[in-house]
């Protein structure tokens, strides 16, 4: 296919960024000409993809409390939107001599993605980094069974309908109906997950195509090395929206001072090793190590239940203790209970007896880790980047023939 011209919209955190860079850096390397949005922190990722770097024009919040009172539960949306839509006169400048062919865009940018499409008249991918929505099942509704309980009648929610009827007014999109700017009108969608680990897989259909993680196995030299002792080895970390918390790290260095474990915490850019203090000699600490070197040899990852996480691990076979913070995260530890992938710990029963506890166990059942080997075979034959870039070379072409 002759190069064409691809706006690619990620949401700038790294439960995004990580599935979704690997397809932008696919379609350059098939000689498209991508324009990525880009946030300052990950400029020089975009940039190592060869498309070209747009700023948002703007700060989208990345982050948001462990857990949110009802009042700043109604007031999310609103102010997703409003951040989101933010991003639309940049996107526009970058554009200026013309629209793209297709626009792509994450999820959580779904507003500026269906205006500006419906604007320029061209078609959309839209790239879901955790489980997808349908008729059948709805991780927002889901999710609210883990928060608390929003007043309907919350001027927030009043406002949100307001404000994005004015966006489309604002656009020369007043004809569009709330209900079809809202599903999307047969959008096509990408999902980083294998179809297994969705819930109520089975019932979408072919606007949906579940390509799983893009991750992959690490090659040439590595920066972290399995221990001597070859004791097994357990993966902590808290991913990047959770993890200030070195209390809990330190309680996981707690947990197996003296056992025949080797343990690898990999804290994030808010807690200095230092800080935990003398660690058991079979316990290491780093604000970062490449998670997929150490994956590859351990044989237990106990995470926060982000879906980047859970899908690295399934990719290297490794079964999952959850520590699951936010209502997203909370969905992902109760999928991996259904499909018996690994065990949950609630964030309010963590302790040192809990963590080992839970870690021995698990270790010990055979059927868990055949059932993850089964699903890392699914994961690993799913597609990732390259199908990916497959599907949205697709809707190129629909648009070709039109």
């Amino acid at each position: 296919m002759a190069g064409r011209e691809i706006a690619f919209l990620p949401y700038p955190a790294y439960g995004h960024m990580t599935p979704e860079l690997p397809v932008v850096a696919e379609l350059v390397r098939r000689g498209h000409r991508v324009t990525c949005l880009a946030s300052d922190e990950f400029t020089e990722r975009v940039r190592a993809t060869g498309a070209r770097v747009v700023g948002y024009g703007t700060e989208l919040c990345t982050s948001s409390p462990d857990q949110l009172s009802a009042d700043e539960s109604a007031r999310a949306p609103l102010r997703l939107l409003e951040e989101t839509m933010a991003t639309v006169p940049a996107i526009q400048r970058a554009f200026a001599g013309g629209p793209p062919d297709l626009l792509v865009y994450d999820t959580t940018l779904w507003a500026p993605g269906r205006l500006l499409a419906r604007t320029w008249g061209v078609p959309t991918v839209q790239l879901s980094a955790t489980v997808a929505s349908n008729e059948h099942f709805s991780l927002t509704k889901e999710g609210q069974r883990f928060g608390p309980a929003i007043d309907p009648t919350h001027p927030a929610l009043a406002r949100f309908v307001t404000r994005l009827r004015d966006y489309l007014t604002d656009h020369d999109l007043g004809h569009v109906t709330l209900d079809e700017f809202f599903t999307g009108d047969d959008e096509y969608t990408v999902v980083f997950v294998p179809r297994r680990f969705q819930p109520a897989g089975d019932t979408f259909d072919d606007r949906y195509c579940f390509v799983g993680p893009t991750t992959t196995a690490p090659t040439g030299p590595t920066t972290w090395h399995p221990p001597a002792s070859g004791h097994p080895v357990l993966l902590i970390t808290l991913g990047t929206t959770v993890n200030d918390q070195p209390d809990f790290f330190r309680t996981c260095a707690e947990a197996f001072a003296g056992l025949p474990w080797h343990v690898v915490l990999t804290l994030g850019n808010r807690v200095d090793p230092a800080w935990l203090g003398p660690l058991p000699p079979n316990v290491e600490a780093h604000r970062w190590v490449p998670h997929a070197e150490v994956l590859r040899h351990a044989s237990l990852f106990l995470c926060q239940g982000g879906m980047g996480s859970i899908m690295e691990a399934l990719y290297f076979g490794t079964p999952v203790i959850a520590v699951p913070h936010h209502p997203e995260q909370k969905i992902n530890a109760g999928r991996i209970l259904q499909l018996g992938l690994g065990a949950v710990i609630e964030r309010d029963a963590v302790s040192a007896a809990t963590v080992r506890d839970t870690t021995l166990a698990l270790s010990a059942d055979d059927e868990v880790l055949g059932r993850v080997r089964v699903l890392r075979n699914e994961v690993r034959t799913a597609g990732g980047a390259s199908r990916a870039a497959d599907q949205i070379e697709a809707r190129l072409l629909v648009r070709g023939r039109s």
